[in-house]
């Protein structure tokens, strides 16, 4: 049976950009954490608690911790995906939170995604394709944002924009944004016309700056 650590309470004893080392009953544990965790931690010497991951390898066990659950969820998940090695998992979390990243795979976004160190064009399109499917199923809450697939009309409004030769990346945010305004609709039609129009105004926009 794999070992399972769920999480690390103690004395932060040291912290690095990489890690920190946390006292648990006169033991030290060193813990693998994400870039951008160390300034968030307590002061040295203060109580501290991490969400942990053991991976379990041929040369040793690695522990990883993490401030938040979300932080850990999204890190098992990306585990999970073919040709992800743990160093890439854990710069993936560390360069954004957990919701967009969400929001980059269901909008296929990804120029997003290639923006963070160690993946590129490819890896992308694996997260995209081996995540999107199983997040518009589980149905991720992102606050204040509809999730794509999660129905009909997201849907239909979507396809119709690409057989107009949009790329979903380019109109998903729109649809995002008219989500958060109230003014998406059940008519996939009517949605199809809004985002029409809030592209011509853009477009209008950009000319008179030009």
């Amino acid at each position: 049976m794999r070992p399972v650590i769920s999480f690390v309470r103690g004395t932060l004893v040291e912290a690095s950009a990489e890690s920190a080392v946390v006292e648990v009953n006169g033991m030290g544990l060193e813990l693998t954490i994400p870039a951008g965790t160390l300034a968030r931690l307590p002061q040295v010497g203060t109580q501290v608690m991490l969400h942990t991951h053991l991976q379990v390898l041929e040369s040793g066990w690695k522990l990883y911790g993490f401030l938040h659950r979300s932080e850990l969820r999204l890190f098992r998940l990306l585990m999970e995906v073919s040709g992800m090695g743990g160093r890439t998992c854990l710069g993936v979390v560390g360069s954004m939170p957990p919701e967009d990243f969400y929001r980059a795979v269901l909008a296929g976004d990804e120029k997003t995604l290639t923006r963070i160190p160690g993946i590129g064009k490819k890896s992308a399109q694996r997260l995209i394709f081996e995540l999107q499917g199983r997040l518009q199923r589980a149905g991720v809450p992102l606050p204040g944002v509809a999730v794509s697939g999660s129905s009909p009309q997201w849907e239909e409004t979507l396809l119709a924009l690409e057989a107009l030769g949009y790329e979903r990346s380019e109109v998903y945010p729109l649809l995002v944004d008219l989500s958060g305004r109230g003014e998406l609709g059940a008519c996939a039609e009517d949605n199809l016309r809004l985002v029409l129009r809030m592209k011509a105004e853009a477009h209008s926009a950009q000319r008179k700056r030009g």
